[in-house]
């Protein structure tokens, strides 16, 4: 299906008029326009001059102006003057039902509506191809699949939100700077998490809470059956997914919202602002429904990109076969945006508040109501992606970029066989997405340069040659914003044999034969440079192998170009 015909498959429920002149100031303006001329025509009694009074009032308040018209603007500047007052968020707490079987399944009240969440978990290790305009298709979530579980026998969803947030870099500092160089326009985004929140409605399901023991009671065991079903589901797709606790639900919404309270950020003409990150909420527009849209989104540089897919059962005659959608997508920058980055992307003016609260696991607000309306079918043409590709490696034979998680949550073993240059521009890399690097190093003034050159001890630093001394982060706060994700402790270590070192390091130990085979396997993953052509590189995985061209590139010249001279 090409990108016209997803495009097609999609029928959005506003005419297309009331986007350029909506009802909502287009009535008070016509209201005034004729009030205006009524006064003129009273006064003078000159019919040209009211209907060129009323004509000049309509002018003045609906021609747009950069997007938007004079009656827009103030309406949305006198609804930001009341948010604060008028928004607040009814958040109930969430709160742990125990499962049978161990465990706790957490729930949350949202109005009406029981919220509970599932974590979609990364599979292992994997090697990611990166084309531009499109996306990965290691692991998609099978949007049919989910929904389809709108309506499960005797029980029905009220909706299912599929939330995506990922990072294409770790903020803004030189090395984060230099990676997005590197990567261009490819859609690599190196960490990505990805959660579905189910709400459920007890009134609309009287049935199947009176067959579960009725009351509060049965509407909780109703929900968590539903939310376990969908959880199975996915599982016959190899999709598996974690039914989140309380704590999980909460530790979920710090990561959506960085800490902060949505209520606290200060709400501007096209965004919101706060802690140094401008956020700035667009809807899709159908052309944007597909799998080149979501992979232009996922392009976009920004601090952080998350993606709510909201899904609602169809309703009518084909009610099974058909969804509502509503699509929403969160740019995070450190600059305000002037205008939409892509072709595609709606403008919500005066409803960027409303929007954060609604596409955040804790209360809806209704803001993304409208949606639009098609088949179930025609889900399986958008491609969202569950995991992040991790690090840009190179590229193979046929210019695919291939990338592949050298640092993460855990303890992880990376091997880089090969010289010094490779082992520095892997680290350098790394640090762009937010590794603070720890050098044990049997020739420091090898490393010297590259450290001098970054200049940010708190991501490169050469460990001190003390006999069993251990890594000391070294003080200094990351640039402004922080990086939407914790950093990792990676250790280097380069002609020195790895020691006992702290749980949860990624170990880089710089080598120059590979181990043996029955020594490899505990290795997450292993970079071979071939000594005749130092640019081609072999990524070993748990999963598979590939050759790729490692480039260097003028940026990362000024960081390793002495040991690149000395090779």
């Amino acid at each position: 299906m090409n990108t016209d015909d997803q495009a097609n498959a999609w029928r959005d429920p506003e005419f297309w008029l009331f986007r350029v002149l909506p009802l909502r100031a287009t009535v008070p303006v016509a209201v005034l326009a004729a009030a205006i001329a009524w006064v003129v025509l009273a006064t003078t009694h000159s019919l040209p001059g009211a209907g060129g009074t009323a004509a000049a009032t309509l002018l003045i308040g609906l021609l747009p102006i950069r997007g938007r018209g004079l009656a827009i603007r103030i309406a949305g500047w006198v609804a930001r003057r009341h948010a604060r007052r008028d928004e607040t968020i009814d958040r109930a707490p969430a709160f742990d039902v125990p499962l049978p079987e161990g465990g706790a399944c957490g729930v949350r009240w949202d109005g009406d509506l029981l919220l509970t969440m599932l974590r979609i978990e990364p599979p292992d290790d994997t090697l990611t191809l990166l084309r531009a305009g499109t996306l990965s298709a290691d692991q998609l979530l099978p949007l049919t699949e989910i929904a389809a579980c709108l309506s499960q026998f005797d029980i029905e969803l009220a909706s299912i939100d599929v939330i995506a947030t990922g990072a294409r870099t770790a903020g803004t500092g030189p090395a984060a700077r230099l990676y997005d160089s590197i990567l261009g326009p490819l859609p690599a985004i190196a960490y990505r998490t990805c959660w579905l929140a189910l709400r459920f409605d007890p009134t609309h399901n009287v049935g199947a809470v009176a067959k579960r023991g009725g009351g509060a009671t049965g509407a909780l065991r109703t929900a968590i059956i539903a939310t376990r079903r969908v959880a199975n589901r996915l599982a016959t797709n190899d999709v598996h997914a974690a039914v989140l606790t309380a704590t999980e639900m909460n530790s979920a919404v710090r990561e959506l919202t960085h800490g902060f309270e949505p209520t606290e950020l200060t709400e501007t003409a096209i965004g919101l602002v706060g802690r140094g990150r401008y956020l700035t909420h667009y809807q899709l527009a159908a052309p944007m429904l597909s799998d080149a849209g979501f992979a232009a989104i996922w392009s976009t540089p920004t601090l952080s990109t998350t993606v709510t897919l909201r899904l609602r059962p169809g309703g009518g005659d084909n009610r099974a076969s058909t969804v509502v959608l509503n699509a929403v997508v969160r740019f995070d920058t450190d600059s305000e945006l002037a205008s939409a980055p892509l072709i595609g992307l709606r403008d919500l003016p005066g409803r960027q508040r409303r929007m954060l609260l609604d596409t955040l696991p804790i209360g809806s607000t209704n803001a993304a109501a409208d949606g639009y309306r098609g088949s179930v079918a025609a889900l399986a043409a958008l491609a969202v992606p569950t995991i992040g590709c991790g690090q840009l490696i190179g590229a193979d034979e046929r210019g695919q970029g291939i990338a592949v998680p050298l640092i993460g949550d855990g303890t992880r073993r990376v091997d880089i066989v090969g010289s010094l240059d490779l082992a520095q521009q892997v680290i350098l890399r790394a640090t762009g997405l937010g590794a603070h690097a720890v050098i044990y190093t049997a020739r420091p003034n090898a490393w010297q340069s590259m450290v001098a050159n970054l200049a940010t001890p708190q991501l490169l630093s050469i460990a001190p040659r003390v006999a069993g001394a251990s890594p000391q982060p070294q003080t200094g706060p990351p640039p402004i914003p922080a990086a939407p994700f914790p950093t990792t402790t990676v250790l280097v270590y380069d002609g020195i044999a790895p020691t006992s070192h702290l749980g949860g390091a990624t170990v880089v130990e710089v080598m120059t034969s590979p181990r043996d085979p029955d020594a490899a396997s505990a290795i997450d993953v292993t970079l071979i440079q071939d000594p005749t052509a130092p640019n081609r590189v072999t990524v070993r995985t748990a999963t598979g192998s590939t050759t790729v061209t490692m480039v260097t590139t003028p940026g990362e010249l000024h960081y390793i170009g002495e040991s690149l001279a000395a090779r």
